[in-house]
C-alpha cells in the first residue's frame, strides 16, 4: 500500500479521524494524501462571472490557509514527517471530488471521519461518506467519532454472500494481513429466506478450503432480522473494525447496501471498511 487519502473538513470528526488515518500511513508504510474540498461560494444571483471568479479563487486561499493549519496540527499529534504528507485543495461537491482525487492519484485507501446521521433529515439525504464508499474504487475507512485509535486486531465481515465471496475475503485478508488482525466471516440470514441452507453451506465450504491456511473463521447464524442479529452478533464478537462489500451490480444486492450498510454508518458506532466486490 502506498498512498491513503485523508479528506478533512477541519471539523472534531475530521481530527479525530485523521490520528486513526495516521496510525494506518504508520501500519501501511504509505503516504498521506489531505484533501479539503472546498465548496461553491455563495453569490447574488446578479453577479458577475468574473466576480464569482474572484470568489472562488479567494475561497480557495482560505482553504489552502486552513488546511496549512489543520496539516501542522496534524503532524504535531501524529508525530509523522512532512515528507510523507501531501496536502491538495479541490474546488466541487465534497463525494464526488473525494472519490474523482482518490481515482486521479491511485489511492489505496480512502479514510474519513463521519458522525452519523443525526435526525431524519441526515438519514434521508444521507451522508458524503456513504456517498464515498458507494463510488470509491479503493477500500474505505470510515471512522465514527470517540472510537479508539488502536491497532484493529478483530475483523469481522458481515457477508452477504451474494456474487464473488471468494474474491471478496481474498480482499479483506490483502487489508488485513499488514495489520496483523484476525478475521471472522458472518453470514446471517433470515428464517424467511427460501432455499438458502444448501447454498449457504457450499459457499462455506468452499470458502474453508480456499483460506484453510489464514487466519480465518467463517460462520452463518440464522436470525429474524439481519441489522438485529448483526449488532447482536457485534457485541458478542466484539470487533475492532466492521467490513462490509459494496455490489456493483446486482439489485438484490444492492438492496443489502442500501439497509445493512446504510444503518451502521448513520449509528456510527465502530469503524467500519467498505471495499468493492
Amino acid at each position: 500500500m502506498k498512498t491513503i487519502l485523508f479528506p478533512t473538513d477541519f471539523s472534531k470528526n475530521a481530527i479525530h479521524a485523521s490520528l486513526y488515518a495516521a496510525m494506518l500511513v504508520k501500519l501501511y508504510d504509505a503516504n498521506l494524501v489531505m484533501l479539503h474540498v472546498h465548496n461553491i461560494p455563495m453569490v447574488p444571483e446578479n453577479n458577475h462571472s468574473f466576480e464569482i471568479k474572484n470568489a472562488i479563487s479567494l475561497n480557495e486561499t482560505s482553504a489552502k490557509e486552513d488546511l496549512e493549519v489543520f496539516t501542522k496540527k496534524f503532524m504535531e499529534h501524529s508525530n509523522l514527517s512532512s515528507e510523507r504528507i501531501i496536502q491538495r485543495v479541490e474546488y466541487g461537491f465534497a463525494a464526488e471530488s473525494i472519490v474523482e482525487t482518490a481515482h486521479s492519484i491511485k489511492a489505496d485507501l480512502i479514510v474519513m471521519g463521519t458522525k452519523g446521521a443525526s435526525d431524519r433529515l441526515d438519514k434521508w439525504l444521507g451522508t458524503h461518506a456513504q456517498e464515498v464508499m458507494k463510488k470509491a474504487e479503493c477500500p474505505v475507512f470510515i471512522i465514527p467519532k470517540n472510537v479508539p485509535i488502536d491497532y484493529p486486531q478483530r475483523i469481522l465481515y458481515a457477508a452477504d454472500f451474494k456474487e464473488d465471496e471468494v474474491s471478496a475475503t481474498q480482499r479483506l485478508l490483502t487489508i488485513a494481513k499488514p495489520l496483523g488482525a484476525t478475521c471472522k466471516v458472518v453470514h446471517i440470514h433470515e428464517y424467511l429466506e427460501p432455499n438458502i441452507g444448501h447454498f449457504v453451506e457450499e459457499t462455506i465450504k468452499e470458502l474453508e478450503e480456499k483460506f484453510k491456511n489464514e487466519d480465518i473463521t467463517i460462520q452463518r447464524l440464522h436470525r429474524d432480522d439481519i441489522i438485529e442479529g448483526l449488532e447482536t452478533y457485534i457485541k458478542t464478537y466484539n470487533p475492532d473494525v466492521l467490513a462490509m462489500a459494496i455490489h456493483e451490480k446486482s439489485f438484490l444486492s444492492n438492496i443489502f447496501d442500501t439497509s445493512v450498510t446504510r444503518h451502521f454508518i448513520q449509528e456510527a458506532k465502530l469503524p467500519m471498511l467498505t471495499f468493492k466486490k
